[in-house]
């Protein structure tokens, strides 16, 4: 089959004849066991951050500073795009807010990286991406301006929090996750140091998901003239540029 294959697709790289056989390969067989964790556990991330949206859309003004007219709007793809160019700014949010919620985001994501066996650095990583591309120039942009504070308190902050949070997660583990003598106030604080984490192992209990990512590069096919026709065949083709595609497949 795969002799078949190249002689079927035959590529002209300037004057030069080469066979081509499509690539598909399938990257989850490629990844470490951490790195299947990490994008496991980002999936999950995904669906709490679009539900953190929903509740936010609910709360008033007052609280979340939206403009009702532009959360509402039809065109929130342009409403992104000029929200995307007309930032970052600095924000009218409340100093608590600004400095202690949006770091604990920041927090959140980091422990979970650092929890699935990630560096503090690669973690730190982890939670800007998450915090400015994901989330503030991501899924809130729909609705306000990026925010100048958030895109540097978030995963600044958030990262000396979570690694503190990481240091008495381990300082619980010395202790067997006993605290005052209760392994229910240790599984209580287990959550609280690392929320979506928790969350995330709970879930994939539950679901049983299976994420498997292939990689895929192909190429453009065109006709190519009579004099370039492989003897053996009566419709080859010419490749002169390459498509790639990743695709993500999730098994419940």
């Amino acid at each position: 089959m795969i002799e078949l294959t190249k002689k079927q697709y035959i590529s002209l790289d300037d004057d030069l004849y080469r066979d081509y056989t499509p690539q598909d390969t399938n990257v989850n067989d490629q990844l470490s066991s951490r790195e299947k964790k990490i994008l496991e556990d980002t999936l999950y991330l995904q669906g709490f951050m679009l539900t953190t949206i929903g509740i936010l859309y609910m709360l008033p003004e007052s609280v979340t500073k939206w403009d009702p007219e532009e959360a509402n709007g039809d065109d929130l793809g342009g409403k992104w795009k000029q929200n995307i160019q007309d930032g970052p700014v600095v924000d009218e949010d409340e100093f608590a807010i600004n400095y202690i919620g949006h770091p604990v985001s920041g927090a959140i994501y980091y422990s979970m990286a650092r929890n699935d066996g990630f560096d503090p650095f690669q973690s730190f990583m982890f939670s800007f991406i998450m915090s400015s591309f994901v989330w503030e120039c991501g899924y809130e942009a729909f609705a306000e301006i990026p925010s100048i504070q958030d895109l540097i308190s978030t995963p600044v902050i958030g990262a000396f929090m979570g690694e503190y949070m990481y240091y008495l997660e381990q300082e619980l583990d010395k202790n067997s996750g006993i605290i005052w003598g209760s392994s229910s106030l240790g599984n209580i604080s287990y959550f609280f140091l690392n929320p979506m984490g928790q969350m995330a192992e709970g879930l994939s209990d539950w679901l049983d998901l299976s994420v498997t990512m292939k990689f895929e590069t192909y190429q453009e096919t065109t006709m190519i003239k009579q004099e370039h026709y492989n003897v053996s065949l009566n419709k080859p083709y010419q490749f002169d540029s390459f498509n790639y595609g990743v695709i993500i497949n999730l098994e419940f």
